[in-house]
């Protein structure tokens, strides 16, 4: 879990460049200077340009479970969907040292970077949840013993990292499912966790220079998922597996973009069964409801589920979440890569 917020008092306030120092100075001590000699040959033969206090820092996190550490105790959580007037952030792992702050997305591309360079051949790995946010994991394998770990960062508990304990990704996902609770209902029984992907090479898609990249990056966060990334259900053991679900709504034509490029679902273009439950459900959930379906409307969300593989308010999310995607510029073949 993410460092916690003090208590009736703001975080104290440093320049991009005291920051670094900070943690630099915290970690001098734990780390040889042949270490950081090391670490800025690697660098460099990689045409990644990073300061000596960052060298510092990235030298003494030489294995995950130190990276772990370091987002718990060190990094606070970025809420940028705290509120509407917030700015939402895809900061590069260098910003995360300069500010001290990572949401989920955030923590994982430091995790990434920091194992990476440290030769641990990290991969990343979504978590999948209906009507929730989905949790970016970092996994890599113990050399020694075969096992899976993770990195993550989250301001829920028991969302953060794991230990190279478990067999298999499956496993390590499957550990997830007991604390993944709805920040919908807010309730610990009301658990959203459904699927998990398969391990995706960061390095492959987007190169190196992402690592010690300035600005933002909104290319990433954009445009890693998308039809070429399969998920499996969590809770389902026929090995099938499934894309996306606004990619596979995107592919199906359930979502469709109209001639203002708004994004909109377009209701006649799923199975004919699943035409009906989506008017039903409609008709059924309202305000007593709360934010998550109960009774009926709960019962007929399961069997549009069993029909798409989705529900109707995860996809009438989507559609939402896509206009965002689109007014940033990207472009649906960019998740469609292999055409509609």
């Amino acid at each position: 879990m993410s460092k916690p917020f003090p208590k009736d008092q703001p975080i104290p306030r440093l320049s991009p460049v005291a920051r670094v120092r900070q943690f630099a100075e915290a970690y001098r001590a734990s780390v040889s200077p042949a270490a950081c000699a090391w670490l800025q040959v690697v660098t460099r033969a990689l045409g990644l340009a990073f300061t000596d206090a960052e060298l510092c820092i990235i030298a003494a996190l030489d294995t995950p479970d130190k990276v772990q550490d370091f987002l718990d105790t060190q990094i606070y959580y970025n809420n940028d969907h705290a509120s509407a007037d917030l700015d939402e952030t895809a900061q590069p792992p260098r910003r995360v040292l300069q500010t001290g702050m990572a949401h989920c997305f955030e923590g994982a591309l430091l995790a990434y970077a920091v194992n990476f360079l440290h030769g641990y051949n990290p991969r990343l790995m979504l978590l999948e949840a209906s009507q929730d946010s989905e949790h970016n994991l970092v996994i890599w394998r113990d050399p020694r013993t075969g096992l899976y770990g993770c990195n993550a960062h989250s301001s829920y508990p028991h969302l953060d990292g794991r230990r190279a304990e478990f067999a298999t990704p499956r496993a390590l996902a499957e550990s997830y499912a007991p604390y993944y609770y709805s920040d919908r209902s807010k309730n610990p029984n009301d658990l959203t966790l459904v699927g998990y992907s398969d391990e995706f090479d960061l390095i492959a898609k987007f190169g190196l220079a992402w690592i010690a990249a300035e600005e933002p990056l909104w290319d990433i966060y954009y445009t890693y998922v998308d039809d070429t990334w399969r998920f499996h259900n969590l809770f389902d053991d026929s090995g099938e597996t499934h894309l996306y679900p606004v990619v596979r709504a995107l592919k199906e034509r359930w979502i469709r973009v109209d001639e203002a490029g708004k994004p909109y679902v377009s209701v006649a273009d799923l199975p004919r069964e699943a035409q009906t439950l989506w008017r039903e459900f409609w008709r059924e959930f309202g305000p007593n409801d709360g934010r998550r379906a109960q009774g009926a409307a709960r019962t007929i969300e399961k069997r549009f589920m069993r029909l798409t593989g989705t529900t109707p308010i995860d996809l009438d999310d989507n559609a939402f979440d896509l206009q965002f995607f689109l007014a940033a510029g990207y472009r649906i073949e960019q998740l469609v890569t292999g055409g509609l």
